[in-house]
């Protein structure tokens, strides 16, 4: 019954952006939602494998793209370059760890407020942008490695 559940709330979140369901998109929704890591593409494709989906890369990386355009994930490069994805939709920001790679989400509503609208604006009025979105990136070393 939780399965239906799941699958259903896949097709309205889905159905929402114009998307139609499909068995990738779904496993890559489920995946990132139940990851507190940012995988990179291989790696959410060994993770789907290890789970016993038959999915190959280009799927992957084809689905990424697709649902990063339509919103239903964040893309972030991390320290290294490398590309990443997040499907928590709680709206965060990044904490790096420059020694060694951790990524930790960090809450929106457990931050001072940060209003990046004046930024926004003030780049607009400078450089003729349409800023579409701000993110904040905050870098620095975890308990673990200090």
């Amino acid at each position: 019954m939780a399965k239906t559940k799941e699958r259903e709330s896949y097709r309205s979140r889905l159905k929402a952006v114009g998307l139609r369901h499909t068995l990738p998109r779904e496993r890559i929704l489920a995946y990132l939602d139940r990851k507190s890591t940012h995988p990179t593409p291989e790696e959410l494709y060994h993770g789907l494998k290890k789970k016993g989906y038959n999915i190959g890369l280009s799927t992957v990386y084809l689905n990424l793209q697709v649902l990063r355009d339509a919103g239903l994930l964040w893309e972030f490069k991390d320290q290294k370059g490398n590309t990443r994805y997040d499907g928590f939709d709680e709206r965060h920001h990044h904490l790096f760890c420059l020694q060694c790679g951790n990524i930790e989400d960090v809450l929106v509503k457990d931050l001072p407020e940060f209003d990046p609208e004046p930024i926004k604006k003030a780049i607009e009025a400078k450089n003729g942008w349409f800023v579409e979105e701000a993110r904040l990136e905050l870098r620095g070393v975890c308990p673990e490695c200090q």
